[in-house]
């Protein structure tokens, strides 16, 4: 089975026919249903990645479809067909949108091939092969970016550095998440030249805000596969000695699992690095299964904590025991702690009171374009301490 699935419910037995060929000439796999009774059958074995669903039949309607689907949560797109009275297709569009449902189109009948393929097109999730071809395409095109989210002191709210977010802007599909397209660059031989392009920017971007008398440092994440790279550290020396830079303004995020990839290699790498003067950070620890010795073994100077932990934190019982217990390993271990998803003063506050060192988030800034950052200092403005007692 496909990553494109589309349902279909009409119960005119010529138009279920023309859609579905529709959708299969536009490379989806296709489930045909006449009744509500058929589709409820279908939907949860099928689970359609599109479902194109006619308001009117015999036994029924869209609407109670519809109520149906919001029971079962479902997550995807939905194009509204029908011949009746285009007011109550509009109608029927609302009450979708009212139940959460994502509707994206509502089509009068008779419904045009062009049309309705068009939008199959639009909606279509690329299978992996697309998807890979179109990332080394977007890579060549310049259309990977880097944006930055700021780093600041938790005591005093001082700018310290910023991370290094890689962005896809892609022409037809907008921006695409990391969580897409970082997977997908690992499992093709895209990581490497994808990193490479982020370090390469990173560093750039790090010169340029010294020259503006910002001297601050950059982090970026490195892919597992990387820290197997004997070639890594002499790269990065070289990478930075172009700009005159000194490893300590790079700082290198390595999740647990991915330091836990192939130890053996992977700390020799690390210690290398450690010991030519760069900043290492463990990313995502206490995500997963941690592991100890990732804490005792590793020359890590640095210990994210994760957002999932931090964002309601100021109220969440449970989350203030993993924080502070990550806190205050990372103090035993002589590593600064850095909480990520600080959305506002309360969770700032409270991280200050177990002694968090550092804190980045949506409350201070947004993830930024290159040509925002120098401007964004300029006007950055730090909070009045005595909103954080």
């Amino acid at each position: 089975m496909t990553s494109n699935r589309l349902l279909i419910l009409d119960d005119d037995p010529g138009v279920l026919t023309f859609l579905g060929e529709v959708g299969r000439g536009h490379r989806y796999d296709v489930a045909l249903t006449q009744s509500v009774d058929e589709l409820r059958a279908r939907y949860e074995t099928f689970d359609p990645s599109l479902i194109v669903l006619d308001l009117q039949y015999a036994h029924g309607d869209g609407i109670e479809v519809m109520s149906y689907l919001r029971q079962q949560d479902c997550q995807a797109p939905i194009v509204l067909i029908s011949g009746f009275d285009v007011r109550v297709l509009e109608t029927a569009r609302r009450v979708g949108l009212e139940y959460g449902l994502t509707i994206v189109d509502a089509l009068v009948k008779p419904i045009l091939p062009d049309t309705l393929g068009g939008m199959l097109d639009a909606l279509r999730e690329p299978e992996t092969e697309e998807w890979a071809r179109e990332l080394r395409d977007g890579i060549e095109r310049d259309e990977v970016t880097v944006y930055y989210q700021p780093k600041v002191q938790v005591a005093d709210g001082r700018l310290v550095g910023f991370e290094a977010l890689a962005r896809w802007i892609h022409p037809r599909r907008g921006t695409i998440s990391p969580a897409r397209f970082i997977p997908l660059a690992e499992s093709t031989d895209l990581i490497g030249v994808l990193t490479e392009g982020v370090l390469d920017r990173a560093v750039r971007d790090r010169a340029s805000w010294a020259v503006t008398g910002h001297d601050l440092t950059v982090a970026v994440n490195l892919s597992p596969l990387l820290l197997m790279d004997h070639e890594l550290l002499p790269g990065l020396l070289s990478r930075l000695g172009q700009y005159h830079l000194t490893p300590a303004s790079l700082t290198l995020e390595v999740t647990e699992s991915g330091a836990m990839k192939n130890p053996s290699v992977t700390l020799e790498i690390l210690g290398r690095l450690r010991l030519r003067g760069f900043n290492l950070a463990l990313d995502d620890f206490g995500t997963g299964y941690s592991n100890l010795a990732v804490l005792h073994r590793m020359p890590f100077n640095e210990l994210k904590i994760d957002r999932s932990f931090v964002t309601d934190v100021s109220e969440n019982r449970d989350s203030q025991v993993i924080v502070g217990a990550l806190a205050g390993l990372a103090r035993q271990f002589g590593m600064t702690t850095v909480a990520e998803g600080v959305e506002d003063l309360e969770t700032w506050a409270w991280l200050r009171s177990i002694g968090v060192e550092q804190i980045q988030g949506f409350g201070i800034a947004r993830p930024m374009p290159a040509d925002r950052v120098v401007d964004w200092i300029g006007a950055y403005t730090p909070p009045r301490l005595e909103l954080l007692a």
